[in-house]
């Protein structure tokens, strides 16, 4: 049974630069770092993972550390060697191109990626359609490092389809 997403995974250039972000930008945590950047000891072959996840084999391993993001999933930030390069993603290349965050003040939580390094987009944005409500709001960010987060706030709730059978979660204030 899935309970749901616990964490996702993201490859940055350099994982000191991403911690920073997170940290300073979206009030994350660093829960443990399973291979320290700075441990050259620790380094991990991309022969000995790619059997348990695909990573590639020419590859090492050079940084992993586990953030927890306040009310939400954690975040699992991959640094590896050569480094990856970074580019930044938008919703129209395959795969995901992007994560969203609720918020309360969505002008706070923006100035605090701007102040952090991120691009703020145009914003914030008005919901339309079944998020549209007063106050219901989006705005995107990209990171120093080419992540695309989405901030969005729906105090005024969501409209749903006539047959849907669940609700939207959001996560508790």
């Amino acid at each position: 049974m899935i309970r749901g997403i616990e964490h996702i995974g993201i490859t940055v250039s350099d994982l000191q630069q991403a911690e920073h972000f997170f940290i300073g930008a979206l009030e994350a945590s660093v829960l443990y770092r399973i291979v320290p950047p700075v441990d050259a000891e620790n380094f991990i072959p991309g022969e000995k993972m790619t059997p348990l996840n695909g990573f590639p084999a020419e590859l090492r391993l050079t940084g992993l550390s586990m953030l927890r993001l306040k009310n939400g999933c954690n975040v699992e930030l991959f640094q590896t060697e050569p480094p990856a390069k970074d580019r930044s993603a938008h919703p129209a290349i395959p795969g995901i191109n992007h994560f969203s965050l609720y918020v309360d003040d969505i002008h706070q939580a923006a100035e605090r990626m701007r102040a952090h390094g991120a691009d703020m987009l145009e914003g914030p944005s008005d919901c339309f359609a079944q998020e549209e409500g007063a106050g219901n709001q989006t705005w995107f960010g990209m990171t120093p490092f080419g992540v695309l987060i989405e901030l969005i706030t729906l105090p005024s709730g969501i409209r749903y389809d006539a047959l849907a059978s669940q609700q939207r979660w959001l996560p508790q204030a």
